[in-house]
């Protein structure tokens, strides 16, 4: 049987301040050794935490002083505002300690999925802590990373719904201190899979070994309520975010309908665009309703290629919104739903 080294220590230093305590209490008290006691429960408290995990110095932030005297407050900028067709989407500017905590008051528990590509703390001007650049001579600088992102994805966790996911991209800069991080704040059990993807084809000249992959972690809120993945049938060696998303498959029917009649049954509408841009997914589709011509929006590709899109739409798949006046969207059939368990892209 093995014996645990690092348990006798912490026990014979909680049995060293129970005697000091025993010591002070049968001394004659006052203000004094009324705070030398309050201290010595503060020690064995210390002493007495958990010590498997990630250790790291706490650190506070400018933004946490100014928070604690301050509610922040959302300004519209009305000379922003764009008309999605009443779809209303909304882009935050400012520190994300404030935005994350304003969110907290109006969607604690209603975000589906959470993407984020937080620092890399690659020690070259690439970290902003407090506002200043955190380099690789600053001895704190890892523990100054993990104590920013720590009170983030406490806040991030407490904004996903019980089945949310959350997608944290990151580098081998921080790699394992982030992975210990989530594990504590969402649980190891909720932890879905991590994704190395090929992020360059050159070769670097100024170091031993030429990396040219990053990772994505993936953690579940809570797992068991999650059904399985929507794996795309189009997979690749980069995917994007949304071929990705977990989350339950739903076969609601109030969440389908069938206002054409199609004699496959009800059907709902998903986009046909998606993350990331591709070439080979990037084409002009017109509205054969009105004319009008799209490209996927900034940033995005559409789901398939041009002769597949051209398939789909002589197979009544594609339709546009629910006037025929707007973008491209994707029948998905309660039945194949049903049958398949997700929704294939092929």
């Amino acid at each position: 049987m093995s014996t645990n080294i690092s348990k006798q220590k912490r026990d014979e230093l909680i049995a060293k301040i129970k005697s000091i305590r025993a010591y002070v209490a049968a001394a004659e008290q006052d203000e004094n050794t009324g705070a030398l006691l309050v201290y010595l429960s503060e020690l064995e408290k210390e002493v007495s935490i958990k010590k498997y995990g990630l250790v790291f110095e706490e650190h506070r932030e400018g933004i946490d002083e100014l928070l604690a005297a301050n509610t922040p407050v959302m300004t519209e900028e009305q000379d922003l505002f764009i008309d999605n067709g009443g779809q209303m989407n909304f882009l935050i500017e400012g520190d994300n300690l404030a935005a994350l905590q304003l969110l907290m008051k109006t969607h604690k528990g209603k975000i589906d999925v959470i993407f984020i590509d937080p620092p890399y703390n690659r020690g070259a001007n690439d970290f902003v802590y407090d506002d200043d650049y955190i380099d690789k001579t600053d001895t704190f600088r890892h523990s100054k990373y993990i104590s920013f992102m720590e009170k983030r994805l406490r806040l991030a966790r407490r904004l996903l719904k019980s089945n949310g996911s959350i997608f944290i991209n990151i580098d081998d800069n921080e790699f394992a201190q982030l992975k210990l991080l989530c594990d504590s704040i969402f649980g190891d059990a909720n932890f879905l899979a991590c994704f190395p993807w090929h992020n360059r084809t050159s070769i670097q000249n100024d170091t031993d070994l030429s990396t040219n992959h990053e990772y994505i972690l993936a953690y579940a809120n809570k797992r068991r309520q999650v059904n399985r993945w929507l794996k795309p049938s189009n997979m690749s060696t980069w995917f994007s975010l949304e071929d990705f998303v977990f989350q339950p498959i739903s076969t609601d029917e109030d969440e389908f309908s069938n206002p054409d009649n199609d004699p496959r049954g009800a059907w709902k509408a998903d986009p046909f665009d998606a993350p990331a841009i591709r070439e080979n997914l990037t084409y002009v589709i017109v509205n054969p309703n009105t004319g009008e011509k799209y490209l996927p929006p900034k940033g995005r590709h559409w789901r398939t290629e041009e002769v597949k899109y051209k398939a789909l739409l002589d197979d009544n798949r594609i339709v546009f919104g629910k006037t025929g006046k707007t973008k491209p969207q994707l029948k998905v059939f309660l039945s194949e739903v049903k049958d398949k368990g997700s929704v294939s892209n092929s």
